[in-house]
């Protein structure tokens, strides 16, 4: 019983110090995402693409602006001549307007968001891929995103695969 104890102890050691020496050592690296796509030709398409699209919405958003403003306007200037019944009338038109209006204002800003995700998912696709190449080809356990500023450090010894993301990238 005496020699059982110590014996235990020991072979706890030798389990728990194997165990540990036999884990592979973690290999960091970081990576500047928005560098990345600031450097694609394929971001500037798309970001012309939005600002084609941003252009006509605004147009049209402003013409809607510009007709509802005279709308109220001479429904300003009438009003003392009104009879009831077209005040009334001059007022649901004037709401229905503003509320068509609204409308339009919010549903271009759901399109364009919408559109901005659709035209940035496939180079965000390509980064990610050539990011899992590097890192795959070079053995890296995790690969952070520095321009998110949501890592606090990074060490010497992290490396920075950013310029072999875009060697990829650029082939």
């Amino acid at each position: 019983m005496k020699n059982l104890i110590p014996g235990l102890f020991v072979t706890g050691f030798l389990v728990i110090s194997t165990t540990s020496f036999s884990q592979n050592q973690l290999k960091i690296g970081h990576v500047n995402f928005d560098e990345i796509m600031q450097a694609l030709p394929e971001r500037d398409s798309a970001q012309a693409v939005l600002e084609k699209e941003t252009k006509e919405l605004t147009t049209t958003y402003e013409e809607l602006t510009v007709a509802y403003n005279q709308f109220y306007d001479e429904y300003q200037k009438g009003l003392s001549s009104y009879s009831a019944i077209v005040k009334k009338t001059k007022e649901d038109e004037l709401v229905d307007k503003q509320k068509r209006l609204s409308e339009f204002e919010q549903n271009a800003t759901v399109t364009l968001q919408n559109r901005n995700t659709e035209l940035l998912k496939p180079i965000i696709e390509k980064i990610n891929k050539a990011i899992n190449k590097v890192a795959t080809e070079n053995g890296f356990t995790y690969i952070l995103d520095i321009s998110k500023g949501s890592v606090v450090f990074v060490s010497k010894e992290s490396q920075n695969i950013t310029q072999l993301v875009l060697k990829i990238l650029k082939t």
